[in-house]
């Protein structure tokens, strides 16, 4: 119970990165300092293939170096990638962004999946998802944090005030980083097997089983992105201001933050059964979402739904990870991690392709497309348990 009452450094390093004070404004950081929208969709691009191309190597690295000297790399890499942003933008330097653009990407590979497999190792079965959950609410409380002080920083500091007080939280987090528990050694069994696979240059096999993983997978990281670009649309459909964006997501983030005491409550018995309800849950509000334009039961949606997809995923990451020990992966866990996220950017890909390709049938399509594929999931991980 301890480990549950107290707060860990890991979880320090969660609050003091969610402090993103210029979110709010990172399109206006590039367009200030003179870049164009053309240029901007370049600058993604380039993030993009940076992290497509970098899960594998920074995986194997992750391996071989262990998952707490990797969380303390990622934080100092994501601080000089913050440190190259606020120079870019004092110098109106492209070539500077570019160069921040791929060292931001490296900081993102070197923490994709790691935090996963750190806890999964540190902690045992049972405790992993709530763990999990609560880590990721300290990043949810300092994204609410800075959102409250946003408006206030840029006021009276602008950009430069907003850049330079995230770097600033960002040093507090490298700082921290270096406290945090050293997680357990690797068991005798999956040192023996150290050498399987190590020639293989993608280390999992494109089955059925890893390919139902990765669309899961891409399902949750789809929904966040319809919720993170696509709520504001919604609203002015419903002809609400776009001003009630910031009360929207802050409700929706604090009412997010209960996905941990709804996990510790359920137990791990039932997490099955909560992940494929909370599928088909997910699912139903998606397809309401994009159909139906009544305040009374979009406003709702709106709040409840990152919660609704949050639970499930908090389980399915627990999930996977039993897949990786399943197969004998678990001395390669990080590489096999980064493995299922390079297969998450590809479907990313392709469905933003498809989407961008649809566009004109309207923004519904792409919610009642995640919608159905997320109800057709819960059907079928239910089949392959049974």
């Amino acid at each position: 119970m301890n480990k549950k009452l107290n707060i860990d450094n890991l979880e320090l390093v969660s609050f003091f990165n969610g402090l993103v004070f210029f979110a709010p404004v990172a399109l206006l950081i590039r367009t200030r300092a003179g870049i164009s929208l053309d240029q901007f969709f370049v600058l993604q691009a380039i993030l993009s293939l940076v992290i497509f191309f970098g899960e594998i190597p920074t995986g194997k690295i992750t391996d071989v170096v262990g998952y707490k000297n990797t969380i303390v790399l990622s934080q100092i890499t994501l601080l000089l990638a913050r440190g190259m942003m606020l120079t870019a933008f004092l110098t109106r330097n492209y070539w500077l962004f570019i160069a921040e653009a791929i060292v931001e990407g490296i900081a993102s590979c070197f923490s994709s999946g790691t935090i996963s497999a750190y806890l999964y190792r540190r902690y045992d079965e049972g405790e992993y998802v709530v763990k999990s959950a609560r880590t990721s609410n300290f990043g949810t409380a300092g994204f609410i944090v800075s959102t409250i002080m946003y408006a206030g920083i840029y006021h009276f500091f602008g950009i430069v005030g907003l850049l330079t007080l995230t770097a600033v939280m960002n040093v507090f987090a490298v700082a921290l980083s270096f406290g945090i528990e050293k997680e357990k050694a690797k068991s005798k069994e999956a040192v023996d097997k150290k050498d399987t696979g190590k020639h293989k240059l993608f280390i999992l096999r494109l089955n059925a089983e890893n390919i139902i993983i990765m669309v899961t997978l891409a399902c949750v990281s789809i929904s966040f992105i319809l919720i993170n670009f696509f709520y504001v649309d919604k609203l002015e459909s419903l002809g609400i201001s776009e001003e009630w964006m910031t009360a929207i997501i802050l409700g929706y983030s604090v009412i997010e933050m209960a996905a941990e005491k709804i996990l510790d409550h359920i137990g791990e018995k039932n997490y099955f059964r909560t992940f494929v309800a909370g599928f088909i849950i997910s699912g139903l509000c998606m397809l309401i979402f994009g159909r139906i334009s009544i305040r009374l039961i979009i406003i709702p949606i709106m709040l409840l739904l990152p919660l609704v997809v949050s639970v499930p995923a908090y389980i399915f990451d627990e999930m996977e990870n039993k897949v990786i020990d399943k197969n004998h992966l678990e001395d390669k866990r990080a590489e096999v991690l980064s493995a299922y996220n390079m297969g998450v950017n590809l479907v990313e890909v392709i469905f933003l392709f498809a989407s961008a390709y649809v566009s004109g049938i309207g923004v519904s399509a792409c919610f009642t497309v995640v919608g159905v594929l997320m109800i057709l999931l819960a059907g079928v991980h239910g089949v392959l348990k049974e």
